[in-house]
């Protein structure tokens, strides 16, 4: 949902902003100038990635990136359908949007020649849009199952890495976040996860997946989920959302999973929620369990889709090329 951001209206500084954003950036300071600190740093790392995909293609193409016309973004749209599903789109559709808006420019995602263009492109790409494959408890036992002996520091990771992300319903950030001071170990083995304000009792089996990694990586400060080189060697830095993303889809390839049924990053929370869903528990109590802001994901996700499209329509705003 796109927030309220006051433009740049002072002439001086929408001058310096313009030459900023008119160049690659490695840095998400000029962002958090520009949309007064409103979004979260992923948030903004994701809007400064997909900038920088639009300038290298203006560049490439000889062409002005801001302002931008609409000839160059229905240009853009359509080179990157190639290869972008559907969501990809239209957060770039959200980006350009915004560098424009907020330097009280002209958005060219706002014209009719873009409307359609998505229109199009939300046709051709309709089957592109369905959720990640679920990882179940079934899943978990299988490898659990396969795993529980290897003395491999990869597969005492990834193990503990299933297990606490799918108990926990961990969203990817949440899990990069875990330190040693997020946990709270009791003498009887069982680990408690602080996550944020909220307080996650693992059961016995994830609490001694979770106690082998910190044994085996001898993990007694900082991250907890870390990174293994080539040659096995620990690090220090947390995963990133691409290592999470490998870890899950390694699970697929051991369960000799189909292309159709590939895990992410996203995949162990929809499984949970399905599996929540058919023990019993009611939409509102499996947001409580996920912590999520509404109730339309796990409504998706347990499949109850008219309960999600009410939900979405509560505080959706169509984008300019929606309407």
């Amino acid at each position: 949902m796109t927030k309220k951001i006051k433009p740049i209206k002072d002439n001086e500084q929408k001058k310096a902003s313009l030459l900023i954003f008119n160049q690659y950036m490695d840095s998400i300071e000029p962002w958090q100038f520009l949309t007064h600190n409103q979004y979260a740093k992923n948030t903004l790392v994701a809007f400064k990635n997909d900038w920088n995909n639009f300038l290298a293609f203006c560049i490439e193409n000889k062409i002005t990136a801001l302002p931008a016309t609409s000839d160059t973004v229905h240009r853009y749209v359509d080179y990157m359908s190639r290869k972008r599903k559907l969501s990809s789109l239209k957060r770039y559709m959200v980006t350009i949007s915004l560098v424009h808006r907020c330097h009280h420019l002209t958005d060219p995602c706002a014209h009719t020649e873009i409307r359609i263009e998505m229109q199009k492109q939300q046709r051709e790409k309709h089957d592109d849009c369905r959720n990640a494959s679920a990882f179940r408890d079934e899943h978990l036992q299988q490898l659990l199952n396969r795993f529980e002996l290897s003395t491999k520091f990869k597969d005492i990771r990834d193990m503990a890495i299933w297990a606490v992300t799918f108990e926990a319903m961990l969203k990817r950030s949440e899990l990069a976040a875990i330190t040693i001071d997020s946990l709270e170990i009791h003498s009887n083995g069982l680990i408690n996860i602080h996550v944020e304000d909220k307080v996650i009792a693992l059961s016995s089996v994830s609490s001694k997946a979770l106690q082998r990694w910190l044994v085996a990586g001898m993990i007694d400060d900082g991250f907890i989920f870390r990174r293994i080189d080539r040659h096995g060697n620990i690090g220090e830095q947390a995963l990133d959302h691409s290592s999470i993303y490998r870890v899950f889809r390694r699970a697929s390839d051991e369960l000799n999973l189909p292309s159709s049924n590939l895990f992410s990053g996203q995949s162990p929370r929809v499984g949970a929620a399905k599996d929540l869903a058919d023990s019993g528990l009611s939409i509102t109590e499996i947001q409580e369990q996920g912590r999520w802001k509404s109730p339309a994901m796990p409504a998706l996700y347990a499949g109850h889709t008219d309960r999600h499209d009410q939900e979405i329509a509560k505080y959706i705003k169509l984008k300019p090329w929606e309407k």
